[in-house]
């Protein structure tokens, strides 16, 4: 039991309250300490980043942890927003062409984990739907277009134009406009 209060239990704020699993967060914390330890890739150097990716999922494979976007990121010894950067062509010369798309291809790896995660039920569909939205670029989208053949006619009234609108468009709903 920790020192302090003796009415606090050794609960965690993460899941159902329930109690901390001190072998499975050693092991996670050996992990985040074994990628701190590691030598960081030269992102011009697609062999290097190459074992780094490999070292990260193989690491995750030995201590049974899933791999994550951000154990990746970190393993490559860049954070999310200077992934986003690499992989969207804003930071040409932090990384090689090679190397760009080996970040995308383990982030499409990634991906799939998540979905096949979903799809065999180990995963909660609100987890996985965020988690898709952040880092898959899902988005919850609806789209609505408005074509010329319902546009108002020189000929309706007023009241049939209102009545018109009502029918055609949502206008409670939640949206965006996009282009």
């Amino acid at each position: 039991m920790p020192k302090g209060n003796p009415n606090i239990k050794n609960y965690s704020p993460i899941v159902d309250n329930s109690e901390v699993d001190i072998e499975l967060n050693a092991i996670m914390v050996q992990n985040i300490l074994e990628s701190f330890e590691a030598k960081e890739p030269d992102l011009h150097k697609p062999d290097e980043v190459r074992q780094s990716i490999k070292d990260y999922f193989n690491r995750c494979i030995s201590k049974g942890l899933r791999p994550g976007n951000m154990g990746l990121y970190n393993a490559l010894g860049i954070d999310k927003n200077e992934a986003y950067d690499i992989t969207h062509g804003r930071n040409p010369r932090k990384a090689s062409v090679e190397t760009i798309q080996l970040i995308k291809k383990a982030q499409k790896a990634l991906a799939e984990l998540r979905e096949n995660l979903g799809s065999q039920g180990k995963l909660n569909p609100a987890t996985l739907i965020f988690w898709q939205k952040n880092f898959d670029n899902f988005t919850d989208v609806q789209q609505i277009e408005i074509a010329a053949d319902t546009m108002p006619k020189a000929q309706q009234t007023p009241e049939e134009i209102a009545r018109q609108i009502e029918q055609d468009i949502p206008l409670e709903a939640d949206y965006t406009v996009t282009e």
